[in-house]
């Protein structure tokens, strides 16, 4: 068994031993009050306006298929959220453009998309490296779709010429780099022997051309015959490169079970087992996230009524234990999509889970347990029977919202308007992509702040046959400033960033991409001249757009980022500055 001390930290992660529960209660504790114990607790709030934004989309009864998918990503590239939709009564796919303030257009007719096919699940990427997000559609026992985006909400699909048109009972896909290539790889689960299809699900390798090859038997992460409905890629062991953790159905009676693969540099080996990452579910949802501040991803399952699974990764052992029952998250319901979020900002995880049979639940993130459900008094407990769900920035106001698929009703947009986000702070991180994968795709972000450590991964394909923004949102309670940024890219490149100050959205760049902005490989006049005008004063900061001149990650312009740049400085003053020797 591989051990680890935290990535993050240099001192060894706690263990979490689950025949003594209140150890890890006492750890929750013990970090949680690294953070100023006099935060806000005011109830967490959210506002459902979907039509008031423009978004009138009716859901139909997409009980066969188990849902259909939806998304919050950005498809023109001006920086804000558009949304698509499936499951509608007529079948059609809607999408919406964003104006930036959370309000929508209709962008639906035109855009090439073939309206009247059942649809399961949605993700986003961009899987030919061309700098925007492509959709891929898996259909419910019709071809999948892969729809190139051609610019201003227009798509072709080239899912024939790709080879992944293939018709089976799908449902999630996700997307990973497992090589670290810089093209993104598609994980296809399907719900084997559903009405006696034998189809398997498909591992499409990019082959960085445009075509895809299914690799799933030869690498063996196919999962035999298991009825598979969603898959999650993340780095569960923090070594610089995607795991695949399967969610298998009809696990409750004991028999099959969720399946963990480690990467070993674009070969895998089943480490089910050895990291107890069993879980006998009927699994839906998967959450991941980490929720005790140790540096590893932690996990939520759902299930049926014997009760959803939280399942905690110990660093030092390797290995999962379960906590469900101390956390109080079992829910009891017909579980599907999930997920990680801290809707409040003040630095702890919240957790949103869709329901059938009964009402979502929003349990709110504390290091006291057992954790409350605040669905009812946040006004997001619908009870529709609801799959998917997808977590973002809808407004552009620097909080997380969600979108929301229920069946029989309106999609839902529930606002953010939670009391304590008016004095929690925040920090946001956009990523850059190292190679090919420009959106930086399977990229994990640490950050320490007042002696708490949390971590966040760029993800495609995440939920329930849904996807969440790219940008990394970060809740900072009192902390007005980040002691250190650390990115870990795909591959296991490093960059680190130090004194990152709050309330901003800033971007991380690679090495090579530094002083750089055109992009071309090399540092050009024009762009060191752009540098000196960006030098800060002493003491001061830059300001989001200036990162890629800050070479040394300190989050200031000086003669130690101009002399990294290749300038020799003549005097610590512009005037009289000469370039060279």
């Amino acid at each position: 068994m591989r051990t680890k001390t935290a990535p993050n930290s240099s001192a060894c992660v706690p263990a979490r031993v689950p025949a003594r529960v209140p150890v890890c209660l006492a750890t929750m504790a013990m970090i949680a009050g690294t953070v100023s114990s006099t935060l806000a607790s005011n109830p967490l709030s959210f506002a459902e306006e979907a039509v008031a934004r423009g978004i009138d989309y009716n859901m139909g009864a997409n009980y066969q298929q188990f849902g259909s998918g939806l998304m919050l990503v950005d498809l023109d590239g001006d920086g804000d959220l558009d949304i698509v939709l499936t499951g509608s009564t007529d079948l059609a796919v809607g999408i919406y453009e964003n104006d930036g303030t959370g309000n929508f257009t209709d962008r639906s007719l035109g855009s090439g998309i073939t309206n009247g096919l059942p649809v399961s699940g949605l993700s986003a990427a961009d899987y030919d490296n061309d700098g925007d997000n492509d959709i891929l559609i898996n259909g419910w026992l019709v071809p999948t779709r892969l729809y190139r985006n051609d610019g201003n909400f227009t798509f072709t699909d080239v899912a024939p010429a790709a080879g992944i048109d293939v018709s089976a009972p799908s449902f999630a896909s996700s997307w990973g780099d497992i090589d670290a290539d810089g093209n993104l790889d598609l994980y296809a689960s399907v719900r084997t022997l559903f009405n006696a299809d034998p189809t398997r699900n498909f591992f499409f390798y990019n082959n960085g051309d445009g075509t895809f090859t299914d690799r799933a038997a030869e690498l063996g992460i196919q999962a035999e015959n298991d009825p598979t409905l969603l898959s999650s890629f993340f780095d569960y062991d923090r070594d610089g490169d995607d795991d695949i953790y399967l969610g298998t159905d009809k696990g409750s009676a004991g028999v099959l079970y969720n399946r963990l693969y480690r990467n070993d540099g674009g070969t895998f080996t089943e480490v089910t087992a050895e990291t107890n990452a069993f879980a006998y579910v009927d699994c839906m949802g998967i959450a991941v996230g980490d929720i005790d501040f140790d540096g590893y991803f932690d996990l939520y399952v759902t299930n049926t009524p014997p009760g959803n699974k939280l399942l905690m990764y110990d660093g030092v052992t390797g290995a999962y234990t379960d906590q469900t029952i101390p956390a109080g998250v079992g829910s009891y319901r017909v579980g599907w999509g999930t997920v990680f979020a801290d809707f409040d900002n003040d630095t702890h995880l919240d957790l949103y889970v869709c329901n059938m049979m009964g009402e979502n639940r929003l349990y709110r993130g504390s290091s006291v347990w057992p954790l409350i459900d605040e669905a009812p008094s946040a006004g997001v407990d619908e009870v529709s029977d609801v799959f998917c769900v997808a977590v973002g920035d809808i407004d552009g106001d620097n909080d997380l919202d969600m979108l929301v698929g229920g069946t029989d009703t309106k999609v839902q947009i529930y606002i953010n308007n939670s009391v304590d986000l008016q004095t929690n702070n925040w920090v946001r991180f956009n990523v850059v992509g190292n190679n090919a994968n420009q959106f930086a795709i399977g990229t994990c972000v640490d950050i320490k702040a007042g002696g708490k450590s949390q971590l966040r991964e760029v993800r495609a394909g995440v939920n329930y046959k849904a996807q969440d923004e790219y940008t990394l949102h970060f809740g900072l309670a009192d902390q007005k400033s980040i002691d250190v940024v650390t990115a870990v890219y795909t591959g296991g490149e490093t960059r680190k960033l130090y004194g990152a100050p709050a309330n901003e959205t800033w971007t991380i760049y690679p090495a090579a991409r530094l002083g750089d902005p055109n992009n071309n490989g090399r540092i050009d006049w024009y762009e060191l001249s752009a540098a000196i005008a960006a030098r800060t004063a002493p003491g001061a900061k830059i300001v989001p757009g200036q990162e890629i001149f800050d070479m040394d990650g300190d989050f200031d312009i000086d003669n130690d980022d101009l002399a990294a740049m290749g300038l020799g400085i003549r005097t610590p003053s512009l005037k009289g500055f000469s370039p060279g020797p």
